[in-house]
């Protein structure tokens, strides 16, 4: 079978490839919990099994950036009435 890029892969094509994927989806997963478990692998590559878990069972997490924004106005205050009168 010739090799074909993704974006020459119409929706049928990649469709039967996720149904076929999805019959190691198990496997796959318990390879990476028992990864993620194994207190004799690195630290690295356990919190790297521990990401793949979370991105793919709650999505990946969004990157928080500052968003600069100018000042907020001054605050004026109003004084009605007698705190009118007062107030001069």
């Amino acid at each position: 079978m010739a090799r074909r890029k993704k974006s020459e892969l119409g929706p049928s094509a990649a469709e039967e490839m996720r149904q076929l994927l999805s019959a190691h989806m198990p496997e796959a997963v318990a390879f990476l919990v028992e990864i993620m478990r194994d207190a004799a692998q690195k630290p690295e590559l356990r919190m790297k099994a521990a990401e793949s878990i979370l991105d793919r069972a709650c999505g990946k997490a969004i990157a928080a950036k500052e968003i600069e924004a100018a000042p907020p106005p001054p605050a004026v205050i109003v004084f009605e009435g007698e705190l009118e009168e007062w107030s001069k």
